[in-house]
């Protein structure tokens, strides 16, 4: 799998929501696939190994927080790596996600800039985790300094203080994995 054939689902009960993820994934080189609700969320997990999904928290049917329920307890789900997404901008809410398993936690609208550094992050640590020592060290050493050329990038935009916290976050993710590697 490369970055620029990653398969994403898409996961939000509005439509608008959905289709404008979904073009703005397309347009950064990424395969999307979208599912309405978290019913039908499981049901593409089931079927398909994703590389990444974007989950909406607030859906009918099952919401985001069951699906990660779901995907924690149910071995016929594929595993992969979920984003949520929310325009809830509350803390518990993120701290709830990333208890129940998520890689990551996205406030809608998204800075388009933050967006790609995210889904990138999280595209290259599952890439690192499941190849794991595969990879010779040059290579990942290589695929950290993308990353780290995006965060650099990052911090050229215009964000607001909770973005540029994010930014910071990432980039200190990105020191102590440099500095386990010994570089």
């Amino acid at each position: 799998m490369s970055e620029d054939t990653a398969l994403v689902l898409v996961v939000d009960d509005n439509e608008m929501n959905r289709d404008m993820l979904s073009r703005r994934l397309k347009r950064q080189g990424y395969d999307v696939e979208m599912a309405e609700d978290g019913v039908a969320a499981i049901d593409a997990m089931k079927e398909t190994l994703f590389d990444l999904v974007m989950l909406d928290v607030m859906m009918p049917r099952m919401n985001g927080y069951e699906v990660l329920e779901k995907v924690r307890e149910d071995d016929s789900v594929k595993k992969a790596p979920i984003i949520m997404i929310s325009a809830v901008d509350d803390l518990d809410s993120v701290v709830k996600c990333i208890e129940l398993g998520a890689e990551d936690y996205l406030f809608k609208p998204f800075n388009p800039v933050l967006l790609k550094a995210r889904v990138g992050a999280s595209l290259e640590k599952n890439r690192l985790r499941s190849t794991g020592s595969e990879l010779p060290k040059a290579e990942i050493m290589a695929r950290l300094d993308t990353i780290q050329k995006l965060a650099a990038d990052l911090k050229k935009a215009q964000l607001d203080d909770d973005q540029q916290g994010q930014v910071d976050q990432i980039e200190e993710q990105l020191q102590k994995i440099l500095t386990l590697l010994g570089s």
